[in-house]
């Protein structure tokens, strides 16, 4: 166990409430920041896949037929239909991105460019879990990873998600010297906020495990209509909440899952009833990391005390 000045907590950050005056506040104004995560996964065929299943009973199978053409239904079919209704309401993805999906689906990619689409940079493929690999194999796969999508797209990464949010102890150090601005694994904020780091700098953007398809439908068997009312609830809460302390809203989102065409229509009616506020600010991960930087820096909150 890490510890600092003898505290338990996590080295990455100091335990700073909500409450306490970080100097945040979002463009405009606005009450709520809606990011909407989009992950754009490969699920290689000759390896068992180590989570998503609709039917655990096959998952350790090679081939998984079963669950590989659920999950491939995701790259074929719903990505088009999320990518459509996101587009109609004037919505931009934050992607979180394997880097082997730039080789098997690239016209994905193409369309995400097209689109205007944030890359977020989750490794190569959804077998790569860091907190089961050495510190120097999760090295190497964030550097090569994070030089695919580059060479692929023509942009570096700013921003990383680990797969299964799954890091080692120096993870956050191997993300600021491979160039990443911040890091999406730590569901515990609803503000962004700096992280400490070897050298550089990294930010903690909002992420959930709440506004998230995967445990809702997956994990707690929500309806496509309870899902969206999970979003229309949080939101509602987050904006009354937001005319005191601004807040972040992400919602992360699987194609394989939303996008089938009898959750979308209970997505689109959540998200409709979002862009339909006034104070609300609708950008990607990237945006609200420039935005950090400007208006409140890099330095984690201890320092300003």
């Amino acid at each position: 166990m890490a510890e600092v000045g003898g505290l338990t907590q996590t080295p990455r950050y100091p335990y700073c409430p909500i409450t306490r005056d970080r100097r945040f506040a979002l463009p405009g104004g606005a009450r709520v920041a809606t990011v909407i995560y989009l992950n754009i996964e490969h699920f290689p065929i000759d390896v068992p896949a180590p989570a998503h299943a609709v039917y655990p009973g096959t998952q350790h199978l090679v081939p998984d037929i079963l669950n590989y053409g659920w999950r491939d239904y995701g790259n074929r079919v719903g990505i088009w239909r999320l990518m459509d209704l996101l587009t109609s309401l004037g919505l931009r993805a934050s992607v979180n991105l394997h880097a082997d999906v730039c080789r098997e689906y690239p016209e994905l990619v193409r369309a995400g460019q097209a689109l205007g689409w944030e890359w977020i940079a989750q490794g190569h493929t959804a077998a790569n879990i860091l907190g089961a690999m050495g510190e120097d194999e999760a090295r190497a796969v964030i550097e090569s990873s994070v030089a695919a999508i580059e060479k692929a797209t023509g942009i570096r990464p700013k921003g990383w998600l680990s797969s299964h949010l799954s890091e080692t102890w120096s993870t956050p150090d191997f993300l600021a010297e491979a160039g990443i601005e911040y890091v999406c694994d730590y569901a515990c904020d609803d503000q962004p906020f700096a992280m400490r780091v070897r050298q550089g700098s990294l930010l903690s953007m909002p992420y959930t495990l709440e506004l998230n398809d995967v445990p809702g439908v997956l994990g707690k068997g929500l309806t496509a209509s309870d899902f969206a009312d999970v979003i229309i609830d949080q939101f509602d809460e987050l904006y009354r909440e937001g005319a005191d302390i601004p807040r972040v809203m992400p919602i992360s989102l699987h194609p394989f899952i939303s996008g089938h065409a009898f959750r979308a229509r209970h997505l689109r009616r959540a998200l409709e009833h979002v862009v339909g506020h006034e104070q609300v600010w609708l950008g990607t991960c990237g945006e609200l990391n420039q935005w950090y930087r400007q208006t409140c820096g890099t330095e984690p909150f201890e320092a300003l005390r």
